[in-house]
């Protein structure tokens, strides 16, 4: 009864509550919903890289990461969405936002994909590549807007809090789809042209579904015209702008690598780097959770002036995130050969390098939304700034560690991108906003990291087989939840744990029912 006076009489604790059970609400789909889009997304890539050569796949592979690279940049224009929608006062003014933010991204992404298929020639040559390379990269380019179309609408429904439909959509609609067509394609054509094709359409028709969805269910309209259409159309511009062109930093901080790939490495050194940021991105699953209605949660948090619910909640999520990708990051490591097995032998002579991956994922993921809060928090001018300033670094050390020590030279710059990128955003953000996401707390899951790891390395040296993965990191898993059970957990994380627990028990009932 205490606990529940203090909370009452406290603002910040019940707006910090009222927070944590919308971040919780997006959670309870999106974490097991990423899960499956996790699953089938290494499902579809084993798929290629076994039913093609590590050369082919690796082609595939680069094109589809230059035309990502596009994709990419053109999705600066898009967080207006989850920054404006939240608070429209009006279904007209939410309209006109949507309509005008589709018809921008649309636009930008078609002439960027003309560029691209009228490059292709010259992109082929400068990487020493074939005609197959040629056709990949033009297949791409072609379908460039319609991958922007789907993450357009699913940012819209990001930006409504719609957790099912976003879900369905992103998290499992697209990858099945991508799944099936890439099967189709091994084992029926045994073409990756046709593989491309097919994830193209598929990420275009499901945007399609998507939208039918919003205009069926929550009454979207296309609004072009009207009185305050001209203003939101500047308030949207003022705000996306600089995030576009920051976007040209961020971007080549992440697929600035493959660049360096083509110009520098092989096609197999393409498919190498690809499959390890995949695997990489696998410890990301906390944070992706979290992160899916954190953009509305803290911009209305910031847009009301609750700055003692926002610090609260940052600190909350990032110990959460901390807590995870220690979980999910050491099994990797440990099994390394293993996990690098079920993309075909190419791929075990390169697990050295998957630590790599990893750590740089890990030093990514441990200071929790630190960018997403300079976001939402309105710094996006200085977000900019940062990315520049991480680009021109990037760029000083990647391409010399490159050129002197190849692949794991490229890694070594993607580890140290990843890393001084996110310390000098927590760094920005505790001195414009006073916002920081550490406390004595998030000690706590360092230490109970140390039995995961010790019971993992055990079973891997007195297990063999194909046993011993699973075996070791169910083993480590356990020891490390008695370890945290140990070291307690806060008033609010048993709130938040309880929160899901009950949330999770009734979408279970309701499936059953």
């Amino acid at each position: 009864m205490a606990s529940d006076s203090n909370r009452a009489d406290d603002p910040a604790e019940a707006r910090l509550e009222d927070a944590l059970e919308r971040v919780a609400h997006g959670a309870t789909v999106s974490v097991p919903a990423i899960l499956v889009q996790r699953g089938l997304t290494l499902a579809f890539t084993a798929i290629l890289t076994n039913g093609f050569a590590a050369s082919s796949y690796g082609a595939f592979a680069l094109a589809r990461r230059l035309q990502r690279f596009l994709l990419r940049l053109t999705l600066g224009f898009r967080s207006g969405l989850s920054r404006f929608l939240p608070n429209a006062a009006s279904d007209d003014e939410r309209d006109a936002l949507a309509t005008f933010a589709s018809l921008l991204l649309v636009g930008v992404a078609t002439a960027f994909g003309v560029a691209l298929f009228a490059a292709a020639p010259l992109v082929t040559e400068a990487a020493n590549e074939g005609p197959t390379f040629r056709l990949l990269l033009r297949v791409f380019a072609v379908g460039l807007p319609a991958g922007v179309w789907l993450f357009t609408v699913t940012e819209v429904l990001r930006g409504i809090e719609a957790v099912g439909p976003l879900n369905l959509a992103l998290r499992v609609g697209f990858p099945t789809a991508q799944l099936v067509v890439g099967a189709i394609a091994t084992y029926v054509f045994e073409d990756l042209a046709v593989a491309a094709v097919g994830v193209l359409a598929a990420m275009g028709l499901v945007g399609v579904a998507a939208a039918i969805w919003l205009v069926r269910e929550r009454g979207f309209r296309p609004r072009l015209r009207g009185a305050e259409a001209r203003r939101l159309r500047r308030k949207y511009l003022r705000f996306t702008l600089p995030l576009f062109l920051g976007g040209f930093a961020t971007t080549t901080q992440r697929l600035g690598f493959y660049p360096l790939i083509a110009v520098f490495l092989s096609s197999v050194a393409g498919g190498v780097f690809a499959v390890g940021v995949l695997l990489g991105t696998l410890v990301r699953l906390p944070l992706m959770g979290i992160n899916q209605f954190i953009p509305p949660v803290a911009a209305a948090l910031n847009e009301e002036d609750h700055r003692e619910a926002l610090k609260r909640l940052y600190h909350v999520t990032s110990r959460l995130v901390l807590i995870g990708v220690t979980a999910l990051s050491i099994p990797v490591v440990v099994y390394r050969e293993a996990v690098m097995g079920l993309f075909g032998p190419t791929f075990v002579k390169y697990a050295p390098l998957l630590p790599g991956f990893i750590v740089a994922q890990y030093a990514a993921c441990a200071a929790g939304s630190v960018g997403i809060l300079l976001t939402m928090t309105d710094n996006q001018r200085a977000l900019l700034v940062v990315n520049v300033v991480i680009t021109a670094f990037l760029a000083v050390t990647a391409i010399p560690l490159t050129r002197r020590f190849g692949l794991a030279g490229l890694v070594a710059g993607y580890v140290l991108m990843l890393t001084v990128n996110n310390g000098l955003e927590v760094a920005v953000l505790y001195y414009l906003e006073g916002l920081q996401p550490f406390t004595r707390l998030h000690a706590k899951p360092l230490v109970a990291a140390i039995p995961l790891a010790a019971v993992a390395l055990g079973v891997k040296a007195a297990v063999s087989g194909a046993a011993a993965p699973v075996v070791g990191s169910v083993a480590g898993l356990v020891a490390y939840a008695k370890s945290l059970q140990l070291l307690g957990f806060t008033q609010v994380e048993r709130r938040l744990g309880a929160t899901l627990v009950s949330r999770y028990r009734e979408a279970l009932a309701d499936a059953r029912g």
